[in-house]
C-alpha cells in the first residue's frame, strides 16, 4: 500500500481544475515509520512530517508553512537521512518533492486548500 498526498478543499467555490500534480506518492505505508517518522527528522527540527509515524496528515493554514520547512531540511540533509534510515537519496528526493509541489500549491491558494497525506 502506498502513501499518498491529495489536496483538501476548503471552499466551496474554489475551482480546482489546474490542480495536477505530477505524483501524489509519498512513499510505502512502511515508511511512515521508517523514513518520515524517524528520529533523524525531530532532531533536525522538522515538526509536520513526523507525525505521519502516528496518523494520517491534515495539513492547513500555518502548518503549510511547517510544512514547506520540513521539505527544506529533508532537502539540505538528504545525505544524512539517507545514511540513517537506509533508503537512497533518489527515493527521499522524488517523495520530498511531489510534496513540495503540493504545498506550494496550497501555499498560493491557502484559504481555499489545504493538503492530506495518508
Amino acid at each position: 500500500m502506498s502513501i499518498t498526498i491529495s489536496f483538501i478543499y476548503l471552499s466551496e467555490n474554489f475551482k480546482g481544475e489546474f490542480l495536477n500534480p505530477a505524483s501524489d506518492l509519498f512513499g510505502f505505508e512502511i515508511c511512515r515509520k521508517e523514513l518520515w517518522g524517524h528520529k533523524i527528522l525531530k532532531d533536525l527540527g522538522c515538526k509536520v512530517i513526523p507525525a505521519l509515524n502516528e496518523k494520517d496528515l491534515f495539513i492547513v493554514n500555518e502548518e503549510l508553512e511547517a510544512a514547506y520547512e520540513d521539505c527544506l531540511i529533508i532537502l539540505q540533509n538528504i545525505s544524512e537521512i539517507s545514511s540513517v534510515t537506509n533508503y537512497s537519496e533518489i527515493f527521499i528526493e522524488i517523495r520530498v518533492n511531489n510534496l513540495l509541489k503540493f504545498v506550494e500549491t496550497a501555499l498560493k491558494n491557502k484559504n481555499d486548500l489545504g493538503i492530506n497525506i495518508s
